[in-house]
């Protein structure tokens, strides 16, 4: 059994990797996608990895309000292309994936909408991947002391 906070994860998780150009992406940064991985190895691009993060609670008529964010990164190899256009590639699928329209990410949350985010620096010269990160804020509740049950 997984916790709703576990089923958020995993629906967004879940949703990232969806990120493929035949899915109508500009990036394939769905092709890998990690949990947690501080490593990643070059075989492993594009890629991404998704960071959970702490979360805020609140109690309300018998639930906690949880308010938590994920940080989502993704990586590439950007070629010929200008680094900076390939980083706004990048945030603009992650935006895209995790909070556009159509389908919600999961019937689990209450809210899920896009934080910040932005380029992870910038590629030092003769590097060749590039990367970004998104943080997405996700507020969902549960029966106090229950966290598996909505």
């Amino acid at each position: 059994m997984e916790t709703i906070r576990e089923q958020v994860i995993s629906a967004i998780i879940a949703r990232v990797e969806s990120i493929r150009t035949a899915n109508g992406y500009n990036t394939e940064c769905g092709q890998e996608v990690k949990r947690a991985a501080k490593d990643l190895e070059p075989g492993d691009l594009p890629a991404a990895v998704v960071w959970p993060q702490t979360e805020a609670v609140e109690r309300r008529s018998g639930r906690n309000i949880c308010t938590t964010q994920v940080k989502v990164e993704t990586y590439m190899a950007f070629g010929s292309v200008n680094p900076s256009m390939a980083q706004e590639q990048m945030l603009g699928d992650l935006v895209k994936c995790v909070t556009g329209p159509g389908e919600p990410v999961t019937t689990l949350a209450d809210d899920l909408f896009y934080k910040e985010g932005g380029p992870a620096g910038q590629p030092e010269a003769g590097e060749k991947i590039t990367a970004v990160v998104a943080t997405f804020e996700v507020k969902y509740s549960y029966k106090i002391g229950n966290p598996y049950e909505q």
